[in-house]
């Protein structure tokens, strides 16, 4: 079963956590393809799906978002 991360009535994948994690750890999309060993352009396809479930702008506002939330402590495993 999949864990998920609820926001304003929309759920993140655990997958997706794992993504806006990443970035708010300053990763680049290349950086985050080698760490989960998926393609640049899947990582670009997640963060596109965050984007929109969460309303956010782009990435930057994804740090701010994770950052604020406390969704950086949950586990990225």
């Amino acid at each position: 079963m999949s864990e998920t991360y609820t926001l304003h009535a929309e759920s993140l994948t655990h997958r997706e956590c794992q993504m806006a994690q990443a970035v708010s750890r300053g990763l680049r999309n290349r950086e985050i393809a080698l760490e989960y060993g998926i393609s640049e352009e899947t990582v670009k396809k997640h963060l596109a799906t965050i984007y929109g479930k969460l309303a956010l702008s782009g990435r930057v506002a994804l740090a701010v978002h994770v950052l604020q939330t406390g969704m950086n402590d949950r586990a990225a495993a």
